[in-house]
């Protein structure tokens, strides 16, 4: 559960107390842990990221470009494909808010470079995030 001030402490506590006595009553052994809250990535950075790929395979397909021997269309997966191989990440999903933003600006400068300066994605990871309602602070 996520707790974010202190008047939320005891409510939520006497909710897990309730629900860890039913488990133990009922003859369960439970874990309990406490750790700080980090955000993961969200189903916002998983669309941002599709959209992202999308607008390179659609750029790139547009501008008349292929992959490969047999000349295969740019799609948002060989995208995914190729950034994954290009940057040794086999998955962005535990990648916290900060690094997922980190990660797409690396992507963008790495795919504007490879254009010559061509492609220009249509908003930033940042302002994405923010419009959808995070909070970026770093």
């Amino acid at each position: 559960m996520l707790i974010k001030n202190v008047d939320s402490l005891k409510p939520v506590f006497r909710a897990l107390f309730n629900q860890a006595e039913i488990m133990i009553k009922s003859g369960k052994v439970i874990d309990v842990d406490i750790t700080e809250h980090k955000e993961k990535r969200s189903n916002e950075q998983n669309a941002y990221y599709w959209v992202f790929n999308g607008e390179v395979a659609s750029f790139l397909y547009d501008a008349g470009c292929s992959y490969g021997e047999h000349k295969l269309p740019y799609t948002a997966d060989l995208v995914h494909d190729i950034n994954k191989t290009v940057f040794g990440i086999k998955t962005t999903t535990k990648m916290d808010v900060k690094c997922f933003c980190e990660y797409m600006t690396k992507l963008l400068i790495w795919w504007q470079e490879k254009t010559g300066g061509e492609f220009m994605c249509s908003e930033l990871p940042t302002s994405y995030l923010q419009r959808k309602g995070y909070d970026i602070r770093w």
